[in-house]
């Protein structure tokens, strides 16, 4: 049981460690906050996927606590959970597979709904904390809620693009070298 307690800290460790350099890897940023980065919650989601969804979520809240203390935005204790805690913490939902054989296509539909969920918390985030309806008129919105969901959706979607892309790639290798760890 203490050999297992150990694997589970130190493979949460290195995978937030993993998740946080890798946040910082931005292929494009947006100007009002978010980016896309090269598959930045990928060692995250493969924690998740190992330690299953509950223990994920552990490790997705502390690297949103870290994105949030080194290089967050913050003007609210509720918009810092919103954005940060609660945000990041979706990601651990990609740990669901909708498959009882557990191939790398039955986790694409949850890593599809942790960002989805993500980009929930961002958009509620946005409509408390910085509903500008100047910022949504220049960018051709005449309402905020849906200028908040294409904002965020529209770097999220990307983001989640370039991960599933290269959790295909990777998956059965990673599959194949945990299976050996077990």
């Amino acid at each position: 049981m203490e050999k297992n307690n150990t694997r589970f800290i130190v493979e949460g460790g290195v995978s937030i460690a993993l998740s946080f350099v890798l946040s910082f890897v931005v292929l494009f940023k947006m100007p009002l906050g978010g980016s896309v980065t090269l598959a930045s919650r990928l060692p995250i989601i493969i924690f998740a996927i190992r330690w299953g969804a509950k223990k994920g979520l552990l490790a997705a809240a502390v690297l949103g606590l870290l994105n949030m203390v080194f290089g967050g935005y913050v003007i609210h204790p509720a918009q810092a959970i919103l954005d940060y805690i609660l945000s990041f913490s979706a990601i651990a939902l990609a740990g669901i597979s909708f498959s009882k054989n557990k191939s790398k296509y039955s986790y694409i539909p949850s890593i599809i709904i942790s960002y989805l969920v993500s980009g929930a918390f961002n958009v509620i985030s946005a409509f408390i904390f910085f509903n500008d309806m100047a910022t949504a008129k220049a960018a051709g919105f005449n309402n905020f809620t849906l200028y908040a969901f294409a904002y965020n959706y529209s770097f999220l979607a990307a983001d989640a693009l370039i991960l599933i892309i290269v959790f295909l790639l990777i998956f059965d290798r990673v599959k194949k070298f945990l299976d050996k760890q077990n």
